[in-house]
C-alpha cells in the first residue's frame, strides 16, 4: 500500500510545475505521502514553503522557479491579512517604474511566516487598518507604492501622480476602504494618499484621511509632489 501510495505521489508531482501541493491532495496513508514528499524535496523536485506544504517549480537552464511571492505568501497566512507587494516590486507592477526587484518584496499585516523561500518579507503587522478594510493586493500595493514615492517611482512627478489617479480610478480600488485603511498609516502615506485623491478630484474623500502633526512630516512627504497641480 505504501509503495503505490509513494508511487502515485511521485507521479503526479513529478508532472507538474509552478503549483502547490499538499499532503491531503493525496489518497493513501498521510505518513506514506508526507515521507514521499520530504524524499522529493531531498531530491531537488520540490521545495517545502512550511509544514504540509509545498511548492514544485517549473525546471529552467536556471533551475526551478520560485513561487509567485505575493500568491506563495497568501498560501501561509490567514486570509483575513492584508498582503500586497512593496519596494521595486511594488512600483513595478503598478507601471511607475521599469525596474525589476531581484528579490521579490512583500508586506503582510502579520508576523512574517518561516520557511518561504525566493522572497523578502515585510512586518506590517502595525498597520492593522490594512487588515481591518479587508485591502485587496492592488491596495495594499498602491499604499505600499506610496510609502517608497521618492525612493521606488522612477516617473517624473507629473507622470507619477497621472499614474496613481489612474490607479485610484480602477475598479478593483476601492477609494473608501483606502481611507478607512490609512488611519494606521505613516504620516508621508497619508499626506501623499491625501493629495493624490485631491489632485484626482476626490476632495471629500482626501478630507478624511488625517493630515500629519507636524508641519516637516507633511512637507517631507509632499516634496515628491511638489509643482504638481493639486
Amino acid at each position: 500500500m505504501e509503495d503505490s501510495t509513494a508511487a502515485e505521489v511521485r507521479r503526479r508531482v513529478l508532472g507538474s510545475g509552478d503549483r502547490f501541493w499538499h499532503v491531503a491532495q493525496f489518497h493513501g496513508p498521510a505518513h506514506a505521502v508526507a515521507l514521499e514528499l520530504r524524499r522529493l524535496v531531498q531530491a531537488g523536485e520540490l521545495e517545502r514553503v512550511r509544514r504540509g506544504t509545498y511548492w514544485r517549480g517549473r525546471k529552467s537552464r536556471f533551475g526551478r522557479t520560485a513561487p509567485a511571492a505575493i500568491q506563495a505568501l497568501r498560501r501561509v497566512v490567514a486570509r483575513s491579512e492584508a498582503v500586497g507587494a512593496a519596494g521595486w516590486y511594488a512600483t513595478n507592477l503598478l507601471g511607475l517604474s521599469t525596474q525589476v526587484s531581484p528579490v521579490p518584496v512583500v508586506s503582510v499585516t502579520a508576523r512574517p511566516p518561516e520557511g518561504l523561500h525566493g522572497v523578502r518579507l515585510i512586518d506590517r503587522s502595525a498597520r492593522r487598518g490594512r487588515r481591518d478594510a479587508r485591502l485587496n493586493v492592488t491596495e495594499v500595493t498602491i499604499l505600499e507604492a506610496l510609502d517608497g514615492w521618492d525612493r521606488y517611482v522612477e516617473l517624473d512627478r507629473r507622470a507619477a501622480m497621472k499614474r496613481f489617479i489612474q490607479l485610484l480610478g480602477t475598479p478593483e480600488v476601492r477609494i473608501d476602504r483606502l481611507v478607512r485603511a490609512s488611519s494606521t498609516e505613516s504620516p508621508r502615506v497619508r499626506e501623499r494618499l491625501r493629495a493624490v485623491l485631491s489632485a484626482g478630484g476626490w476632495a471629500d474623500e482626501a478630507g478624511e484621511v488625517q493630515a500629519a502633526r507636524s508641519r516637516s512630516s507633511r512637507e517631507g512627504a509632499l516634496r515628491v509632489v511638489e509643482g504638481v497641480p493639486g
